[in-house]
């Protein structure tokens, strides 16, 4: 009987964390699934003579990027992603700003995913520990990623 009641408890347990977890008020995660979008690899990124492309793992959205001046540059390696914080009391939700790459040239290109004519849509950062507060800006709002790893700066598009 014991033993009985002993998994009853571990059960209840058990279900009460799984429940809170599919609550975003407890974590401040979203509740629905979707595709995890993050900055594109160097490598997936292409240039069409003016603009840098990359496909996203969302429907209806791509990464789109270019460098001003002319001449053709090759993306060789991802520096960082900068996101801003809108909503307050939250360390996870708000907008992507850009994902930024040096190019062989020594030169900086931002990319950010082009969501077609759904321009207000509140992102969430996947891991948050991946993201600091920036030294580069006076507000405490801006986070950077420098997560080098595919899926590093990981984030939903609501």
């Amino acid at each position: 009987m014991r033993l009985f009641v002993f998994r009853g408890f571990i059960f209840l347990q058990l279900f009460a964390a799984l429940s809170a977890q599919a609550n975003s008020q407890y974590f401040d995660i979203p509740v629905w699934t979707g595709d995890e979008e993050s900055c594109p690899t160097p490598r997936s990124i292409q240039f069409n003579g003016e603009v840098f492309r990359s496909p996203a793992k969302s429907e209806g959205v791509d990464w789109v990027g270019v460098l001003p001046g002319d001449g053709i540059a090759n993306v060789v390696e991802f520096d960082k992603a900068v996101f801003v914080l809108t909503e307050e009391n939250s360390e996870t939700r708000g907008f992507l700003i850009s994902c930024i790459y040096k190019t062989v040239e020594e030169r900086y290109l931002k990319m950010r995913p082009n969501t077609g004519n759904r321009h207000d849509e509140i992102m969430w950062i996947v891991r948050p520990s991946s993201w600091k507060r920036s030294g580069d800006f006076s507000s405490t709002r801006i986070l950077v990623c420098a997560d080098k790893a595919e899926r590093g700066c990981a984030f939903f598009l609501k």
